[in-house]
């Protein structure tokens, strides 16, 4: 392996393993909806890079560190689910009161999730560091490139994205798991991509927070859904809670579909591509072959295009020079970056939606 990409291996999983242990010491301390989100968001980045490692030195100490990470992410599920969906309903108090009792309820369960988790949390493994760097000095003298497992995730974010069904939300979740997968394997390579886009990161992060919001309405409706079903006191019509949030659903994934095509700028689409800000710069100069094809091109008589007619009616769709399309519009303000950077950002999820995980996502874990 390169000695550049080496070193940045090495000093990225010195970096993980210092920031997993200072957060697990932190949560112990305090175990508050940040203090929770920091520590899973540490965990999974340390997945990442044992992932990565694991692309091109697979053992059986690397899936034993795999298994742990993944079997404490899990644990956390349900109390992450619960936090988040306190803030989202404590913020919505205002505007509908009748969310008041399913509130009250997922307080009391936040208390019943944090004494479980609190003794989850007294488990977490120091051991990591020893397989990893046995992995970093297997794949010390390999000949690989290191952007190989970036192309692998990106592909299968590819793969699943081409399958989106707008009728099928459960489509839409499996990218979200993919391109979460990918956009943590990318923030490893990052460091080498010079000529890359200063905002490139802040773009995957809104893009991935798209997704996300969708898993929170869908959480959220489902645990509703279990809270109204059950024998209550208070009585009251959650009718109105539930159909905000199936009109806040549908609007998410409407606006997830219009935005779902910008992955294409994130990442190259094969390995011996350019990468899309490249692509932007200028390619390469062409062949000689290319060129005598391209001056055999414009060497012949150019065909002379019809003109179309335009109906009053499409007149009036054309956009006023000088003005940005409604559209434009709407997608740009959808993707606008948080003011803080992905690496910092304490937005609930992280841009990870919430953390509950249907059979597909249980599918993923294996």
């Amino acid at each position: 392996m390169d000695v550049t990409a080496l070193s940045l291996l090495t000093k990225t999983a010195k970096t993980r393993l210092r920031t997993l242990r200072a957060q697990a010491k932190l949560c112990r301390k305090q175990f508050s909806e940040e203090a929770v989100h920091d520590l899973r968001v540490a965990m999974r980045r340390l997945l990442a890079l044992v992932d990565f490692l694991n692309f091109f030195a697979a053992s059986p100490a690397l899936r034993k560190v795999r298994r742990s990470l993944k079997s404490h992410l899990d644990a956390f599920d349900a109390l992450r689910d619960t936090q988040v969906m306190l803030l989202e309903t404590g913020q919505r108090l205002a505007q509908l009161p009748e969310i008041e009792p399913f509130h009250c309820y997922l307080q009391k369960t936040e208390k019943r999730l944090l004494r479980r988790a609190q003794k989850d949390i007294e488990d977490v493994d120091n051991t990591y560091s020893k397989p990893i760097r046995a992995a970093l000095k297997s794949v010390e003298e390999m000949p690989v490139d290191v952007f190989s497992p970036v192309d692998d995730a990106y592909h299968t974010v590819l793969s699943r994205l081409a399958m989106v069904d707008a009728a099928n939300v459960a489509t839409i979740h499996r990218v979200r798991i993919a391109f979460k997968r990918f956009r943590y394997s990318f923030e490893i390579v990052q460091p080498l991509l010079n000529d890359m886009p200063e905002d490139l990161p802040a773009q995957m992060h809104s893009y991935q927070t798209l997704m996300g919001e969708i898993q929170d309405a869908e959480v959220l409706l489902r645990t509703l859904e279990e809270y109204t079903s059950r024998p209550r006191k208070d009585g009251a019509d959650l009718t109105p809670v539930r159909q905000f949030y199936e009109q806040l659903h549908r609007e998410r994934v409407d606006v997830y579909l219009q935005n779902m095509d910008r992955v294409h700028s994130f990442w190259r689409a094969a390995p011996d591509a350019l990468f899309p800000w490249q692509e932007e710069a200028g390619a390469p100069l062409a062949s000689v072959e290319e060129t005598l094809e391209e001056t055999d091109i414009l060497c012949e008589e150019p065909a002379i295009a019809e003109q179309p007619v335009v109906s009053g009616d499409a007149l009036e769709e054309v956009a006023t020079p000088g003005q940005p399309d409604a559209d434009v519009l709407a997608e740009s303000e959808a993707l606008q970056p948080d003011a803080e950077t992905p690496e910092t950002a304490q937005t609930p999820g992280d841009g990870d939606g919430l953390a509950s995980a249907t059979s597909q996502e249980e599918e993923d874990r294996s």
